[in-house]
């Protein structure tokens, strides 16, 4: 049967509007979603009371570089559309000044309106930038705006302004990130790099505004290789339950697998699955065991090589004596969590489901005493590794992926 003049003018039109390649992306700077939480008695968000009507700024890093960029915002956790009236993007020239900035628009539109549970991923906009470039994104929101999405603790002062000016007036300090989840670039990577896991990961124990995270010292060490490097962590992140975020297992899909050209995720995870039973966090809840611990990593093992990534796995950091002078103290820590750590690391160091183990417990325990970190790495608080404890981290990490991909 012989196309009528129709179809054949139809099947024309659909040829010149497709795209003649469709382009790839990678990611180079990534804060993963958390839903805001009311409860504040023990850790406050550190956000503003209202956004409605807010202009924020977020400076940051580019772990990779680009000519070209695109945005994604998150309202992932949002309950109500969140709409989002202007957003811009310029070098950032220190603190909340900013150089030149560029519109960034949604589908030719300078605002959009995210929907309850979904991202909005902008056009992309001309910024060229190396790798360890600073910029900045500017956000203001729109008057029924809530915030439900945001990031804790990202270790990164951003700013609530006056008005999106290149030298604004400051009317307050916001240590989070509020719904700009990841920068792209137009760049190809040899390789993407997820490093995922909780405070240790997402950096709480590196100085504020100091790019002294260990994934950050990691990017700084590859970007020349032509490897991408982009930081997963979430504070109180837990592999099984829910913590201070989705667990592990519950956002491993939306923070490692589905982020575009992903090849490797690096995991570091278990403290607070051990550490928090008993405590504060999880009073009622029953102490961890390892075949529970086992059974999450072989699922994430099984979901990560289903996608054709690479497994990297950590072991679990000591924490004896951790959180001095808090009201965590006394429970955080018990030789039957650490006898629990220990199995778990032995189980790590015989197992074959995964393409590399980084032995963080030896790299960081103090000599002559195992159960504690080296006060060479400490941050002081006897649980996350300061910025010499990152760095030594960064290290092993870097070796262990070169290995693998020279193999």
């Amino acid at each position: 049967m012989n196309p009528t003049p129709r179809t054949i003018a139809a099947l024309t039109f659909m040829t010149l509007a497709a795209p003649a390649l469709a382009e790839s992306w990678t990611p180079t700077w990534m804060a993963s979603p958390q839903p805001v939480w009311s409860d504040t008695t023990v850790f406050a968000t550190g956000l503003p009371e209202r956004i409605a009507g807010a202009t924020i700024r977020q400076p940051l890093t580019l772990g990779f570089p680009a000519e070209r960029l695109r945005l994604v915002l998150s309202n992932v956790h949002g309950t109500h559309p969140l709409p989002v009236e202007a957003v811009t993007v310029a070098h950032s020239t220190g603190a909340a000044d900013i150089g030149a900035s560029r519109t960034v628009l949604f589908g030719g539109n300078t605002g959009t309106v995210i929907a309850p549970g979904a991202q909005a991923v902008s056009d992309p906009v001309a910024l060229s930038a190396a790798a360890g470039a600073r910029i900045a994104v500017t956000l203001t929101y729109g008057p029924d705006a809530l915030a439900e999405d945001f990031h804790w603790d990202a270790r990164e002062t951003s700013y609530l302004i006056e008005a999106d000016m290149p030298a604004p007036v400051v009317r307050a300090e916001v240590p989070a990130r509020l719904s700009l989840s990841m920068v792209l670039s137009d760049r190809p990577a040899r390789q993407v790099v997820i490093a995922m896991g909780d405070s240790i990961t997402d950096g709480n124990g590196a100085p504020m505004d100091a790019m002294a995270r260990w994934p950050d010292f990691l990017a700084h060490a590859l970007a020349g290789e032509g490897i991408a490097v982009v930081n997963a962590g979430i504070s109180g992140n837990r592999l099984l339950s829910d913590g201070m975020g989705r667990s592990v297992l519950a956002r491993l899909e939306p923070d490692a697998l589905a982020v575009p050209g992903t090849d490797t995720l690096v995991l570091l995870i278990g403290t607070n699955d051990i550490a928090w039973p008993g405590t504060l966090f999880a009073p009622g809840e029953e102490p961890m065991s390892l075949s529970r611990l086992q059974a999450g990593l072989m699922q994430v093992a099984a979901r990560t090589h289903a996608q054709g990534m690479r497994l990297i796995l950590g072991t679990v950091p000591p924490f004896a004596g951790a959180l001095p002078e808090t009201p965590m103290e006394a429970t955080y820590w018990s030789p039957e969590k650490d006898a629990l750590r220990r199995e778990l690391n032995d189980w790590l160091r015989r197992a074959d489901f995964h393409e590399g183990l980084v032995d963080f417990d030896r790299l960081l325990s103090a000599p002559g005493d195992d159960m504690r970190l080296n006060p060479a790495h400490d941050s002081g608080d006897h649980l996350h590794p300061g910025a010499e404890g990152n760095r030594t981290m960064a290290r092993a990490v870097a070796e262990t992926l070169m290995k693998g991909l020279e193999e």
